[in-house]
């Protein structure tokens, strides 16, 4: 745990020190896929950039070190490694983005499938 009460999975560096842009604030719909892709969470993306975000979720304690997240309204879906957590907040880092309208990749049907029931409500 660092000062602030945070669960720290990556402690080699202060939070904002490992922020290589700042990420402004948002609030955008997400969804979080998991477990072998067969677990869901929702999400509240408090803010965002290229190389990570900061979430609000009530799963944030279950969370496994690598997780997707997908950004509903900008059609994208990032691989994640959880960089930290405290109490209902989790900070991710991105590994790599997708754009789910054009990527077909079979690697990322089970991502695609759960953002598609979503946009199809």
């Amino acid at each position: 745990m660092d000062r602030a009460g945070a669960t720290v999975v990556d402690d080699s560096a202060s939070e904002d020190a490992r922020r290589r842009e700042p990420r402004p604030r948002t609030l955008l719909s997400g969804k979080l896929v998991f477990g072998l892709h067969s677990l869901t969470a929702d999400c509240a993306i408090r803010n965002l950039s290229s190389g990570g975000a900061k979430l609000q979720t009530s799963l944030a304690a279950s969370l496994p070190r690598e997780v997707w997240l997908i950004v509903i309204k900008r059609n994208l879906a990032y691989r994640c490694r959880l960089a930290w957590r405290r109490g209902e907040e989790v900070g991710l880092r991105f590994e790599a983005e997708h754009d789910l309208t054009r990527d077909t990749s079979p690697d990322l049907s089970i991502v695609r499938r759960v953002w598609r029931e979503v946009v199809d409500r």
